[in-house]
């Protein structure tokens, strides 16, 4: 990670490091039709925790499940063709987890050699490839899938917001037809045309009269990663975009020894305290020194970039809106309608950060036993001084709550409000996304023939396996749509991929 000098520093504080050039970007095509072929939808897959330097055979062993079901998955739906029509598999977001790499080539020192490379262009292809080369298995399975004859559509979501970039994905495609083709090559099929049936879709991927998918951290301001079209961070428009959980991710949950991030974003000071406690002392104390320099992290980002706006990534992703209107045909109003649904970046609301950090809490507490104090240095009377503590302590009770209720958790709440307003814009029948790994499949208040889905995610190693002939209640759930009924009338299955028998279970939300 290149060093920043004081200066630079300096002219960022004031605003004044913005790069004027024009920004390269990815070459998109129109969303090809579905005609013919299934759909299946999974999300979240967050491939990457086995590139870690700490805690090597853990994160190797955990990897190596994750892709044994997965590829479980890839091959029986390779095989299996509903009707002898091939599948349209949209990965909705989060396959990659870039994130969490902490791998760096040799040689590497300076900031990076701690914290793990940062998501310019060039460290990011390098993480794609130790991704590829740690997963493996995966990548050899949807190979094979998409050498079958199937079509894969990659939305891209805040994890892998790397995807972004021109070189990633070709990579990424390169990669695959490498393990495709090899050296021998194949007789009945060529790179291009295996290349042909890989699309990546930065936004969404939306098809008129059928179904609209997205991942969904846009709607989550701890997440969302503005522009979405090109999401060059402000002031160094060579870097992406970094939101808050990036920033936790990178400066707290990294160097946290087996600590995983996938079930954390409802943990508040409770949550962090009860894990404190289960560390030990001394492991307790590093956790808060870490702490207190992501609070640090943190405060620097939103003083030089979560302040501002890049005019460069603004200029280009207003370009590329509108060319993604015309190829989806959808008029830039109601692009610009849909755009502003999303949620604002945590990163340039201070109240909004000081809430999301835990810092109210903090700052209630200590208000309190400064009220303590005052109480106890005095000699106003007993009565009084509970007065003064009973005030302070309500108020400090008050503003947590008012904050908290300004600032909230609960993404499967706003993921449910913008899958309904998206429904009712677009006039669509089906709204997928992902993000929250939770499952959903309901009706939309809108329109009773319109339907909402979430994939939920396939975190299944995080979670105990059931016994072979119970019911399955496997975590890994995925999405169907199959011709020709699901399209006359559009309906999403939610459905469990079953772990203990490598089978699709139904998936029942009660």
């Amino acid at each position: 990670m290149t060093e920043v000098s004081r200066f630079a520093r300096l002219r960022r504080l004031l605003g004044r490091a913005r790069r004027r050039d024009p920004v390269e970007l990815p070459e998109d095509e129109a969303p090809r039709p579905i005609e013919g072929e299934n759909l299946l939808l999974i999300s979240d897959l967050h491939l990457g925790e086995a590139c870690k330097e700490h805690s090597r055979i853990e994160y190797l062993k955990r990897a190596a499940e994750l892709d044994g079901h997965v590829c479980d998955f890839l091959e029986y739906h390779t095989r299996h063709r509903p009707g002898g029509l091939p599948w349209r598999l949209v990965l909705g977001g989060d396959l990659l987890d870039f994130l969490v790499v902490t791998m760096v080539p040799p040689g590497t020192g300076g900031e990076a050699a701690l914290y793990g490379l940062g998501n310019r262009e060039d460290e990011s292809v390098w993480k794609l490839r130790r991704l590829m080369e740690r997963h493996r298995d995966f990548f050899v399975f949807l190979a094979a899938f998409v050498g079958a004859g199937h079509r894969l559509e990659i939305i891209q979501g805040n994890h892998d917001e790397e995807l972004f970039w021109p070189a990633v994905r070709a990579a990424l495609v390169e990669g695959l037809i490498d393990l495709f083709f090899g050296d021998e090559g194949h007789p009945d099929e060529t790179p291009e045309s295996f290349a042909e049936r890989i699309r990546f879709n930065p936004w969404f991927y939306y098809q008129p009269g059928l179904i609209y998918i997205e991942h969904g951290h846009r709607f989550d301001d701890f997440c969302a990663t503005p522009p979405q079209l090109c999401p060059l961070k402000p002031q160094a428009e060579d870097e992406l975009t970094q939101p808050l959980s990036y920033l936790a991710i990178r400066y707290f949950a990294n160097r946290q020894v087996g600590f995983r991030t996938h079930d954390k974003e409802h943990w508040g000071l409770r949550e962090y305290y009860a894990y404190f406690r289960t560390l030990g002392l001394r492991r307790a104390l590093d956790s808060l020194k870490f702490y207190g320099q992501l609070l640090a992290r943190v405060a620097r980002y939103h003083l030089e970039h979560g302040r501002f706006e890049s005019p460069v990534a603004a200029e280009a992703h207003d370009k590329r809106r509108a060319e993604l209107g015309r190829r989806v045909g959808l008029d830039d109003a109601t692009l610009a309608r849909l755009e502003s649904l999303g949620a604002r970046s945590i990163m340039g609301r201070p109240l909004g950060l000081w809430t999301m950090m835990g810092m109210v809490e903090w700052s209630a507490m200590l208000t309190w036993l400064a009220a303590l104090i005052v109480a106890l240095a005095t000699d106003w009377g007993w009565p009084i001084d509970l007065a003064l503590l009973a005030a302070v302590g309500g108020l400090g009770v008050f503003a947590v709550k008012r904050l908290r209720a300004r600032y909230p958790r609960d993404i499967k709440a706003k993921l449910d409000h913008a899958a309904s307003a998206i429904g009712a814009l677009l006039d669509v029948p089906v709204v997928a996304m992902g993000h929250s790994h939770r499952p959903v499949r309901r009706r939309m208040a809108h329109d009773h023939r319109a339907w909402f889905v979430n994939t939920g995610s396939f975190l299944a190693h995080e979670h105990a396996a059931h016994q072979r002939g119970e019911v399955c209640r496997c975590p890994t759930t995925f999405v169907v749509m199959t011709r020709p009924d699901d399209y006359t009338r559009p309906v999403p299955r939610l459905k469990r991929w079953c772990t203990v028998t490598g089978r699709p279970e139904p998936f029942d939300l009660r």
